[in-house]
């Protein structure tokens, strides 16, 4: 009886938390791609109040270099736990938890370089 209580409550309560716990993003163009996506968790997750860490990696290849690095993600940290988030979805095979971190300021210069390398953004701000 308790575990059809607990089962209800949780079914109540989750799309209360669904906004929370996945954040929306656009779909992935040439315009807003894994750094962007990336961005956007980070402060959807620092304006809850949750510290988080953005991650490169190459979920291709198992101990990848530095250099192999080809997307980035976020580890959400709470209390003892960190969730890996990859475009707005909680990830929890082992890739998501390898690669390295990187700083705001470096995952912001990513974000700032695709812009303006981007013929479309480039020619709407410049």
């Amino acid at each position: 009886m308790v575990f059809i209580a607990v089962c209800l409550v949780v079914l109540v309560t989750l799309p209360r938390f669904s906004p929370v716990l996945y954040p929306t993003l656009p779909e992935a163009s040439a315009e807003f791609d894994c750094d962007d996506g990336t961005l956007t968790m980070y402060l959807h997750f620092q304006r809850l109040g949750l510290e988080s860490v953005p991650i490169i990696g190459n979920l291709d290849l198992n101990g990848e270099e530095y250099m192999e690095c080809n997307h980035v993600w976020l580890l959400v940290k709470s209390n003892d736990m960190s969730i890996a988030y990859d475009w707005g979805t909680p990830q929890f095979d082992r890739q998501h938890y390898e690669g390295y971190t990187i700083t705001l300021d470096e995952l912001l210069y990513a974000v700032d370089e695709d812009r303006k390398n981007s013929p479309v953004i480039a020619s709407a701000q410049y």
